[in-house]
């Protein structure tokens, strides 16, 4: 295929581990880019303004990816973090009404979750907005005190009745995700895929287009930011390294793409 090609076609993409397993599949992609990288060094002498001779520099070849999405994986691939499967604890703030029955906090029922006994911190919140931090009692909690059951009910004495509690507690779940971002932490090589299609406006055909990066290194910023209704993008900078020979790339390419009509 030798014509010309607009590309405007994002497709998905997918990674595997360099023993073939397959690692990562996102179809919600904003951009890749492929950059092809390659210099000469100048060499000039006497009096003209013209080189008389070029050094090739080492090559900077460069893949960039834009996901929308935050994964897990992307982590994995891009920083070199660490994700574990297995319970997770979640830190969470509320404040309601202490009524003469209690108050229950509401999240470990919300997200069916377990609430972590122990974790609480109990505060009254009085309508200027300063927080005064209740004790915890085992029984017959005074206006200074409180008491609490395994499910999360806090009382107090009855002068506390209608006041505005605030409650700090952990609450868990038994499955979950945890991403761990160490301060040594390195992302390891892997093979990179990018599928999509191209038009061909002489023919009006699809062009089936392929890139494949047999051995690349992650780097570039994750977005876990939250912003008002702004959508996160996580840009990905890949370095392209020198590709081993193996069965699928017994020339040992570092990079290709590939056309058909």
């Amino acid at each position: 295929m030798a014509e010309p090609l607009v590309f405007d076609g994002v497709g998905k993409i997918w990674t595997r581990e360099l023993d073939g397993t397959l690692r990562y599949i996102d179809e919600k992609i904003n951009s890749v880019m492929f950059a092809p990288q390659f210099a000469w060094e100048k060499v000039f002498g006497g009096e003209s303004g013209y080189p008389f001779h070029l050094t090739a520099q080492d090559l900077a070849d460069t893949l960039s990816i834009e996901v929308p999405r935050y994964s897990p994986l992307l982590a994995e691939l891009s920083q070199g973090a660490a994700t574990e499967q297995g319970e997770v604890e979640f830190d969470e703030n509320e404040e309601g009404i202490l009524t003469s029955s209690g108050y229950k906090v509401k999240a470990p029922d919300k997200f069916e979750g377990t609430f972590v006994a122990g974790s609480e911190e109990v505060y009254l919140k009085s309508p200027e907005g300063q927080l005064t931090k209740l004790e915890k009692a085992a029984t017959a909690p005074t206006a200074d005190q409180y008491t609490i059951t395994v499910d999360g009910t806090i009382t107090s004495d009855s002068a506390n009745d209608n006041s505005n509690l605030v409650v700090v507690f952990k609450w868990k779940k038994a499955k979950g995700t945890r991403n761990a971002f160490t301060g040594t932490r390195k992302p390891k090589p892997f093979k990179f895929i990018h599928r999509f299609e191209l038009i061909n406006d002489r023919t009006g055909k699809t062009v089936q287009v392929q890139l494949t990066v047999h051995k690349a290194i992650g780097g570039g910023t994750l977005n876990v930011g939250a912003t008002r209704k702004t959508p996160s993008t996580n840009t990905i900078q890949l370095e392209v390294l020198e590709a081993d020979i193996t069965p699928d790339n017994p020339d040992g390419v570092a990079a290709e793409i590939i056309f058909s009509e």
